[in-house]
């Protein structure tokens, strides 16, 4: 292997160990160089193995079995790993160990690896933790995860030997949601997970964004009542006739006073024979005119404010409020004309 013996006299016992393993009746490598470099990282492993640093030997000593089997070099690789809490693993490398049938010439450290592996796995068997996955539905593609390693069908809904620690469970399905669960798993223990996957289509949809709503159209105002006490009622077209009774009261009174101030400029100008010069012809149409108006403009009030008080009492009884005389836009009002008179409006 290329050592000086006075180098390397305190690693004769690792070399010779070594040297044993790799006896010709286990080869697996293929050529002269795998088994070198088998029997070089198989007694690298060792050495770190003795020297209590499991986590540096369990690389060297898994690709030297990967070349060359030898049961000292698998028990030793079965030792660190359950050293390194990967006791499922390790316990089952070292159940090949002693199941293994060695040949009647095999050499005397075969047989103590594998009283070594026995001890070890007395140990380590009572220490592996049991958890049980259930998932539902059991949907076509199932794949459940245990940190990176899959869980076979068969074993859901069963025992398995994990190791202790805590763990990270993954279910998912195609047209389901994933569903996942986080355990920790004391030595020796058993814990039972469930998960149940949700389909694509019963989650909740994305809320989708509404449109812009039309602006709203303008209403009337709401009628506002007169008074208190005359809620109960419409009355609404008995303000409107009171309106217009009154509205043509004013109009008579301020033309029936006009039409007096006429008339006293016609008694200075004319005769007691009602005899009037040509000047004061203005005069007198203007006075007739306003005698006109101011009679039609009471007559006009006299009988809105009559029909108004005859519909206020008339009027049917009704839940809604009373509404002013300018209620839901309705508008009244007189007119007053050498021609005639009369109400005009929007109702």
């Amino acid at each position: 292997m290329g050592l000086r013996i006075g180098k390397s006299r305190q690693y004769l016992p690792v070399i010779a160990f070594t040297a044993c393993c790799l006896a010709p009746s286990v080869v697996r490598a293929q050529s002269a160089e795998d088994k070198a470099a088998a029997r070089t990282l198989g007694t690298e492993g060792i050495k770190l193995a003795n020297a209590g640093d499991c986590a540096g030997a369990v690389d060297k000593l898994a690709r030297a079995e990967a070349l060359y089997h030898a049961p000292t070099i698998l028990g030793r690789l079965g030792e660190c790993q359950v050293a390194l809490g990967k006791l499922v693993e390790g316990t089952e490398n070292l159940n090949r160990v002693i199941r293994e049938p060695l040949p009647a010439n095999a050499p005397p450290a075969y047989a103590q690896a594998r009283d070594r592996a026995q001890g070890v796995l007395d140990a380590a068997l009572p220490r592996i933790a049991k958890l049980k996955i259930i998932v539902e539905p059991n949907a076509q593609g199932l794949e459940v995860l245990v940190g990176d390693k899959p869980v076979p069908p068969a074993l859901l809904g069963a025992e398995r030997p994990t190791d202790p620690g805590t763990h990270q469970i993954v279910a998912r399905a195609p047209g389901y949601r994933p569903a996942s669960a986080e355990v920790t798993l004391p030595e020796g223990g058993a814990e039972s997970v469930s998960l149940t996957l949700i389909a694509e289509e019963t989650a909740a949809p994305v809320a989708a964004e509404k449109p812009p709503e039309p602006p709203p159209q303008q209403q009337p105002p709401p009628a506002q009542p007169t008074d208190a006490g005359a809620q109960g009622s419409d009355k609404t077209l008995a303000y409107v006739f009171w309106g217009v009774g009154g509205a043509g009261l004013l109009t008579g009174t301020i033309t029936g006073v006009m039409a007096m101030g006429k008339k006293g400029d016609l008694d200075d100008k004319c005769d007691s024979n009602n005899n009037c010069p040509p000047s004061a012809q203005s005069t007198l149409d203007s006075a007739k005119t306003l005698g006109l108006i101011s009679t039609i403009g009471f007559g006009v009030g006299i009988a809105g404010a009559a029909a108004g008080t005859v519909l206020y009492f008339m009027a049917p009884e009704s839940s809604a409020a009373l509404p002013s005389f300018h209620a839901y836009g309705t508008t009244a009002r007189p007119y007053i004309s050498p021609t005639g008179a009369g109400v005009v409006g929007e109702f």
